[in-house]
Parts: structure tokens; C-alpha cells; sequence
């Protein structure tokens, strides 16, 4: 009887908490203005639970609702109000504070630099000579001056794309220092410094020396597993792990925090040391070993829950981790209220907040090792796997049994070791080499496996969920939670109904009888995704791509931006796009088929199109080499592409070449027709006015990124198009859309929109008309085409 009055008292505080936590999370929202809609969904459910505990005679529970909504819409005010930059763009002078170890990424070093005005900055350095980027000089701490150029942070330029401002913005920074001659920095350290930033350059100093011992292979994953620096493990490593679903063992979280702690205690207890002391040196060392990490969320939140626990202990007063849970997150996001918006804060916390209400039930239905890790697993992989769609938009059903392998490695060898390997060191008396050579063998054969299983592992492309049906994934993981709770046989059907709900986002546009055209931001250079009307079909025209240019060893970065890999694939993924009817690569030029091979090892494409004629190029080359001589597929004037496009150009009756060889394509969706023309110049526009004198269109996509030399008068008058898509890098060195361009359209009328003014630029076609989203809002002082 006692026990149950206990329970009931549990709950009723659990869902006060619960109350304060969406009180506190959607003033947070309001103020941030992200997201007005869940900020408005977890307002209304506070609200109707303080409402209903209010009903069962909890007087108090309008407090819980009340006070944290007032408090968290001020404090956010008054942080995100004081969130601004007093600095202006441009050429600059500055002196500064290094504020963090400098990272070095082939010729680039960044690190985080805060000016004597105390606002901080990112720098951005490089290097003509590899000696200037190893400068014992320029060390956490330090001051120095410097000139350079202060530039804002870019924004996403594409739907679901990653937005970096956004990003820096959560961080307190606002602009970019860029130095382009790192030399001419000048440095000197500084007498007095604080403890914090004596432990910072105890972590950097670390890092340099484990990195000088250690062979790369061996070397990332210490540096991840016991400083959270994932930087140094190579980039495809670190593509496995995400894939895999693993990633989170590289972030030091509660996992770490407690094998360390756990390894302490048991050694000075074991040494004669008292529990007391033992409590108060732990209690010392651990916001030490916060700074060491780099104190990120997971950490932050593992490391105070157990100096509460060790205090708690002393105190000899016991209490409930999920208090001491409570109190944490809400502190954590009065100080720091941007952290709600890090996937590390989220994931952290929700999964932690669910095995905390979840651990009784665990304990008392199963008492082996292996059955309660299988369960710990399992709701941890399902609690993360709405957000992981939300921000990764796919999912590898084999993650669970791969975390079930993965984690007793970890914890049991691969993280002591790593902290052994720390200690002995610190020992220079200590040779390190004998003691890596097996495991580094064994790190090198367990990554080489990781990264050809991430090659190789299926991935459930989920799609982006919106907000509400993120809600109603939550929901159903919450009525799953209830019915296992009471073992009831409705579990099943519940669990059926969360993986149907999560076929929602990529089946959803299999009924909208639309068809949707995206002009998406790749820079300079074109990619255009056509989605025809119920998603029957799905064609990419060009990927766009990025030149780069031979270099010495050390200027190579770790990882090279593509494109193919890194804009469209992310976006077609985050559509629920799995698959391409086809891909239509209209001519060799590499910022149109650059992007093509990331985007073949990455997407399942049918056929890939190509114009008929010789091939000029390497790339040309190389990408028929890449597909298989019965999915390429050769056109010309004449042919179709499915029943969705008629090839107009290039013609057979002579041989083109360069620009004037481009695929030109002609379709029409739903009375609206639309001619994508490559980068078509005025030779092949005048042929191919002579070839369809009569061909209208209401949509065109510009030739050649709006260059002079083409989408001439005569094709404009006879065309007649409604809408012009210019795709154009911002401040591109060639000056495209051309002035002259822009004002043939404009004096014709004709609405246009850039991809260096808009972003992506999505049309969605319907019966009755066409509407457009733009990824990047317009400027009021920007220059637009008529309305």
C-alpha cells in the first residue's frame, strides 16, 4: 500500500515536471520564433494538463504552467535581445583573445577568437606555406592582432539544407574573420590567465601530443572517446558511424562520464582512500573534465547529474535521478536557451528523461544483462528515431542490433583503453609505441569493416516529418510506452501503427496530384528536380558541381564539398526521394555533371541521359565509365524521355559542341509548359527557333546562368514565357545573370527568380495555377521582376 502511495506521489510530480518542461520549451520557441506552431502545440498541452491536474485538487499546478513560461519568455528575451553584433562587414583591423585550440584542415585554420570588446568571432585563416599554420604562438589564451575581412555567416539556400548563420547564431557569433595570409598574425601570450583557460590549453596541448604518438588510425577515435574531438577521425569513418546509427558513442555522454567516474572510485577506494574524500575529489574533478571535452550538452548533463548524485550521498539524503534530471535540464536552458535547438541536447535529454521513467518497469520484467541492455537499446533507438528522421531523414534498421554489438565494445575495452592511453602519456618515462601496435592493427580492420558496411547497409529513406507529424510519432511512442508498461498485446498494433506514421513523409506526395519543379541553389552551375504529378516519376536535369584545382599534400582538406553529395542528395532524401526515374545530365560541363558521381553512389538512378556526340571532356570520361552501358542512355532532337519530355536539341543534321551541344527539353505539366535549354547560346537558339517556329512556352529556364550570349530578344518575343529561372552562384567571378539578360526579361515582364537572390526556388503546379516557395526571403532593397 506504502509502495503505491510512493508511485502516485511519483507520477504527480512527474507531471508537474512535465508541465514546466513544455511551459518552458515553448517560450523559448516564441521568442525564437522557429517554430510558432510547436511552440503553440506544447503551450495548449501544458495547458490542458495543469488544467486537468488542477481538476483532481492539484491547486498548484497552474503555478507549474504560469511561473516557467514567464520566466523562460524573459530570460530568452533578454538573451536572444542582447544576441547581436556591434561589428560591421568588411575590411578590419582586430585585436583578440584565442579562444579556443585552433583546428587545421588542410591550408584553413579555424578557431573561435574574442575581440577585446568581448564579442566573439570565427576566425578563418590561410596559409601559402605549410609552416605558418603550426604556430606555438597562436595558442588558447594568447592575443593578437590581425587584418581581415569580417563577413557574415551564409544562410541555407536550399530547403532542408543546413543552415549555417542559424547555426553560428545558437553560438553567439554573428560574423566571420577571414585572413588570408596567416602569417601576419602576430601573437604573445599573456602572464595572468584563468584556470578555465588553463585547463583549454591543457586540452590543446593533449590533442597536439596524442596526435604525435599515435598513428591516425588510432588517434581519431581516442581524441573522440576522451576529449569529444570527432574532427580527427577521417570524414568517410565518421559517415559510417552516422549511417550505422552509432554515431552517438563518439560523443561523450553519460556512457563515458560513468565508466571514468566508476574507474576512479573503484581504484582510490581500493587504495585505501576514504568514501568521503573520494566523493569530494570527484566532485573537484568533474567540471575539470567538463572544460576538457569541450562541454558539450551530453556531458554537461551527465557530469552535473552525478556531482548532485555524490553531494546527495554525502548529504546522505536520498532522492530520485529524476529530480536531479528535472532541476538540470531547466537551469540548462535558462542559461542557455539555444541549446533546445542542438539534436546532442535533444537526443540527450529525451532519451535520458525516458529510460529515467522507464527503469522500474525494465528492472522488475527482466533481471539478465543481456535482456535489459537489448531493452535499454531498443527504446533509446525508438525514443531518437523521430528526431533522426527530422534531421538526417533516413534510418538503418540495422543500427539496433549494430548498437547491441557496438556498445559493450565500447565501454568495456575501446574507452578504458583510450583513457589508459592518455594516462601512460602524461608518463614520457613510458614507451607508447608497443602498447599501440596491436590495437592500432585491430582499429584499423574494425573501421575498414564499419566503413564498407556503411557503403553497403540499407537505409530506410524516411523523409523530413513536419512538426505535426513529429507530434504524432511522439504520441504513438508514448501509448507504446503505456501498453508495454502494462504488457498488454495492443503493444504490437501500436508499434505497427509508429513504422506506418513513419511512411507518412515519403508516401504523402504519392497523393497530391501536383507536379513540382525545384530549382535548386548549387552555386554556379545548374540542377533542376521535376517531380511529375502523384510522384510517378522523378527526374534530376544536372547536379551542378564544384571545380577543384591540383594542390600539394598538405593543402588537401580531410573533405571536399560535392554538390551531388552534399546539396541534392540531403534534399532529395529529405523529400522521401529514394530513387530517379532519371538522371539528365544535358552537357559535359563540370558545374553541370560535376556532382554526378556522389549522387550515383548515393541514389538508385534507372537511366542517366546524355547528349549524342563526342565526348570533349575527362569528366565526360570518367562518368561513362561510372554507368553501366544499359542504363545510359544517348538522345537527340526527336526523342522522348518517358512520356514526359521531348528532346528539341541538339539536332543530328550537324555536330555540336561545348555549350550548344546542351540537351534542350520540352515538357508540360497540367497546361503549363516549361523548356529547359542547358546552356543553349545564340547559335543553338537561332537553330532551334528555325527548327519549332511555332513553340511557346510559359516557364524557361535561362541559358548558360544568365550569361549575355544567351536567351536572346528573338527567343524571348517568340517563347513568350511567364516566368524565367536564372540558376547563378552568389557573387559569382562571372557576373551571371548579366545586367543586359536581366533587362530583356524585365521590360518583357516576365517574373524572374535567381538562385543568387532566392535560394531554391520550388514551383508547384497545379490545374488552377502555380505557387512558389522561396528558400532565402527577398531583401527590400532588392531588384525584382515585376509582380
Amino acid at each position: 500500500m506504502l509502495q503505491k502511495q510512493k508511485h502516485c506521489i511519483f507520477q504527480k510530480q512527474v507531471n508537474k515536471a512535465f508541465i514546466s518542461f513544455l511551459s518552458a520549451i515553448s517560450a523559448i520557441l516564441f521568442v525564437v520564433q522557429l517554430e510558432s506552431t510547436l511552440a503553440l502545440i506544447f503551450l495548449l498541452i501544458a495547458l490542458v494538463l495543469s488544467s486537468y491536474s488542477f481538476s483532481k485538487g492539484e491547486r498548484a499546478a497552474p503555478l507549474f504552467f504560469l511561473l516557467p513560461f514567464s520566466l523562460y519568455l524573459c530570460s530568452t528575451s533578454f538573451i536572444d535581445d542582447r544576441n547581436a553584433s556591434s561589428l560591421k562587414p568588411g575590411p578590419t583591423s582586430l585585436t583578440f583573445y584565442v579562444k579556443e585550440a585552433p583546428y587545421i584542415n588542410g591550408s584553413q585554420l579555424t578557431t573561435t577568437i574574442k575581440t577585446t570588446d568581448g564579442e566573439t568571432l570565427l576566425l578563418m585563416g590561410y596559409a601559402k606555406e605549410e609552416v605558418e599554420l603550426y604556430r606555438p604562438d597562436m595558442s588558447v589564451g594568447n592575443i593578437c592582432q590581425a587584418k581581415g575581412d569580417l563577413t557574415q555567416p551564409t544562410a541555407a539556400r536550399n530547403r532542408y539544407g543546413f543552415d549555417y548563420r542559424q547555426f553560428l547564431y545558437y553560438q553567439h557569433i554573428h560574423m566571420l574573420f577571414r585572413v588570408t595570409q596567416l602569417a601576419t598574425i602576430s601573437c604573445k601570450s599573456i602572464d595572468s590567465q584563468s584556470f578555465v583557460t588553463k585547463v583549454q590549453k591543457y586540452r590543446h596541448n593533449a590533442t597536439q601530443r596524442l596526435q604525435e604518438q599515435l598513428p591516425p588510425s588510432l588517434s581519431g577515435i581516442v581524441l573522440a572517446l576522451t576529449f569529444g574531438e570527432r574532427r580527427y577521425l577521417a570524414p568517410d569513418v565518421i559517415e559510417a558511424y552516422s549511417k550505422l546509427g552509432v554515431i552517438h558513442l563518439l560523443a561523450i555522454s553519460g556512457l563515458h562520464v560513468g565508466i571514468l567516474t566508476g574507474s576512479i572510485f573503484y581504484l582510490l577506494i581500493r587504495i585505501g582512500i576514504p568514501r568521503e574524500v573520494v566523493f569530494i575529489s570527484l566532485l573537484a574533478f568533474l567540471p575539470v573534465f567538463i572544460i576538457l571535452t569541450g562541454a558539450s550538452p551530453p556531458v554537461i548533463r551527465a557530469a552535473i547529474m552525478t556531482m548532485i548524485y555524490f553531494f546527495l550521498v554525502l548529504l546522505r539524503v536520498p532522492i530520485h535521478p529524476f529530480y536531479g534530471f528535472s532541476a538540470i535540464f531547466l537551469l540548462y536552458l535558462l542559461v542557455q536557451p539555444y541549446a533546445l535547438f542542438q539534436l546532442g541536447f535533444q537526443l540527450s535529454f529525451l532519451v535520458s528523461f525516458t529510460l529515467l521513467l522507464m527503469q522500474k518497469p525494465i528492472m522488475d520484467r527482466y533481471h539478465s544483462y543481456g535482456k535489459r541492455l537489448f531493452c535499454v537499446t531498443t527504446i533509446a533507438q525508438l525514443v531518437g528515431l523521430p528526431l533522426i528522421a527530422y534531421h538526417f531523414f533516413q534510418w538503418s534498421p540495422l543500427s539496433l542490433l549494430i548498437n547491441l554489438v557496438y556498445i559493450p565494445f565500447i565501454s568495456l575495452f575501446l574507452l578504458p583503453y583510450s583513457f589508459f592511453l592518455v594516462f601512460i602519456s602524461e608518463l614520457p618515462i613510458i614507451p607508447i609505441d608497443p602498447l599501440v601496435m596491436a590495437s592500432e592493427t585491430l582499429m584499423v580492420w574494425i573501421h575498414k569493416w564499419v566503413v564498407e558496411l556503411g557503403n553497403n547497409v540499407y537505409m530506410w529513406v524516411i523523409g523530413r516529418p513536419t512538426i505535426v507529424q513529429m507530434m504524432v510519432l511522439y504520441g504513438f511512442l508514448v501509448a507504446i510506452a503505456l501498453l508495454w508498461e502494462k504488457q498488454s498485446y495492443w503493444t504490437w498494433v501500436a508499434i505497427g501503427l509508429f513504422c506506418v506514421a513513419l511512411t507518412v513523409p515519403a508516401q504523402l506526395p504519392k497523393f497530391n496530384g501536383n507536379a513540382v519543379i525545384t530549382m535548386l541553389d548549387v552555386g554556379q552551375g545548374d540542377s533542376f528536380l521535376i517531380e511529375t504529378p502523384n510522384r510517378k516519376e522523378v527526374y534530376l536535369i544536372d547536379t551542378g558541381g564544384v571545380m577543384t584545382f591540383a594542390t600539394e599534400d598538405w593543402e588537401q582538406r580531410k573533405k571536399t564539398f560535392d554538390t551531388g553529395k552534399d546539396i541534392v542528395v540531403p534534399y532529395l532524401k529529405a523529400k522521401g526521394i529514394k530513387s530517379l526515374t532519371g538522371l539528365i545530365l544535358t552537357h559535359g560541363d563540370f558545374d553541370h555533371i560535376g556532382g554526378a558521381k556522389g549522387i550515383l553512389e548515393n541514389v538508385h538512378v534507372e537511366y542517366v541521359y546524355y547528349p549524342e556526340g563526342e565526348l570533349e571532356k575527362e569528366i565526360e570520361v570518367e562518368l561513362f565509365e561510372q554507368v553501366d552501358d544499359e542504363k545510359m542512355v544517348l538522345v537527340k532532337a526527336g526523342d522522348m524521355i518517358s512520356n514526359q519530355f521531348y528532346v528539341l536539341h541538339p539536332s543530328s543534321d550537324r555536330i555540336w559542341s561545348g555549350n550548344d551541344q546542351s540537351i534542350v527539353l520540352y515538357g508540360s505539366f497540367h497546361k503549363q509548359s516549361i523548356l529547359f535549354t542547358g546552356d543553349l547560346e545564340e547559335e543553338g537558339e537561332n537553330h532551334l527557333l528555325k527548327g519549332f517556329p511555332n513553340l511557346k512556352v510559359d516557364i524557361l529556364k535561362a541559358g548558360h546562368h544568365g550569361s549575355r550570349t544567351s536567351t536572346q530578344e528573338s527567343l524571348l518575343d517568340q517563347l513568350k514565357p511567364n516566368i524565367a529561372l536564372v540558376s547563378a552562384g552568389v557573387n559569382n567571378r562571372f557576373g551571371h545573370p548579366h545586367p543586359e539578360v536581366l533587362e530583356r526579361l524585365h521590360t518583357r515582364d516576365i517574373h524572374v527568380y535567381q538562385t543568387n537572390i532566392h535560394g531554391s526556388v520550388e514551383l508547384s503546379i497545379r490545374s488552377d495555377g502555380i505557387s512558389i516557395h522561396k528558400s532565402v526571403p527577398q531583401a527590400a532593397n532588392e531588384k525584382t521582376a515585376p509582380k
